[in-house]
């Protein structure tokens, strides 16, 4: 297996320089993580991650933040435009031209890209099929009563996309066959339970910002918030007037299901330590434990504590694990 380079050293060139102005933009934690790979798997990071991105961005960034009436109006035009997203993807992994050119939701750059990577690889499209159905529950705003519900929506919308990065950091490429991986167990099995771990973590660190967008965008089950005595409404006016120990109960119990899930996906990432080599282990590794660290600090001083220091331990946490990407 090709080891990781320094991300300044790999040159991407077109297609793949579109994707990386769509990947970078956020500069977030697993663009960070898969920019220690070789040039080859970055090339497969950033067309999978941009064709994520861009969908993601018309449902989270467009659809979602449109007013009440503006979203009853558009709510089919945009399931509309997942069909034609999800029909791109479907042709890019069959190595097809682009399907819908002129109209479809990803540009040229990012089919090709897409094309020249998912299209020779041996991964199927499940997980941007998954992510899919994920974004389907988003625009018909199913009610996220129970726990479950956040599980389901889960796998779709953040242990399909995991999936990949697990499945590049075991994949060999050949300039002859394309990408192959030898996991015997499909790469959810080893993404699901950190990826969400991750997420709640996730939530539980950018509440403060997600709470200032509509209730719909801040993803809580209800069976959380009613255990916790606490409603959007109060938790938005806890965080506007400082007062976090309001919001230390609801973190407890987040954490509570985050540990739960930790314990499984750390056994099931472990499994895979077999078919990394050292730098891709790294990688995992200092991916990881950017949340675990997080979490830990939401442990150790409860969830007010973390919220009071949040910037500053953010900061580090990030930084000490996965420095951002220098550009040149």
């Amino acid at each position: 297996m090709s080891h990781s380079l320094p991300p300044e050293h790999a040159v991407l060139g077109p297609p793949f320089d579109a994707c990386n102005e769509l990947a970078a933009a956020k500069n977030a934690n697993l663009y960070r993580a898969a920019m220690r790979l070789s040039p080859e798997r970055q090339r497969f990071f950033l067309a999978a991650y941009a064709s994520m991105r861009v969908i993601d961005d018309i449902v989270d960034d467009g659809f979602l933040e449109l007013p009440d009436a503006e979203r009853d109006a558009q709510r089919e035009f945009v399931l509309q435009t997942i069909h034609q997203w999800q029909a791109q993807v479907i042709a890019a992994k069959a190595d097809l031209d682009n399907p819908l050119p002129e109209n479809g939701p990803l540009s040229a750059e990012v089919y090709q890209a897409l094309r020249l990577t998912l299209g020779r690889s041996d991964l199927p499209a499940d997980p941007w099929i998954e992510l899919a159905d994920a974004l389907h529950r988003d625009i018909a705003e199913e009610p996220m009563d129970e726990w479950d519900d956040f599980i389901a929506y889960c796998e779709g919308a953040t242990a399909a996309p995991a999936s990949i990065f697990v499945y590049l950091l075991s994949a060999r490429y050949d300039a002859e066959i394309g990408y192959t991986s030898p996991l015997t167990n499909p790469p959810l099995y080893h993404a699901r339970d950190m990826a969400i771990f991750c997420y709640i973590i996730h939530i539980l660190r950018d509440l403060p910002e997600d709470i200032k967008g509509p209730d719909r965008l801040v993803t809580i089950p209800s069976e959380v918030l009613i255990a916790a005595d606490i409603n959007l409404g109060e938790i938005r006016n806890a965080i506007g007037q400082g007062k976090y120990g309001d919001l230390d109960y609801l973190g407890k119990i987040l954490l509570e299901h985050a540990w739960e899930h930790f314990e499984t996906g750390q056994a099931r990432s472990g499994e895979l330590l077999s078919v990394l080599d050292t730098d891709e282990a790294d990688t995992l590794s200092r991916l990881f434990t950017v949340y675990i660290e997080l979490g830990g600090a939401m442990m150790e001083n409860g969830y007010a504590g973390f919220l009071t220091e949040r910037d500053e331990i953010m900061q580090s946490t990030a930084q000490n694990s996965l420095p951002d990407v220098k550009k040149d």
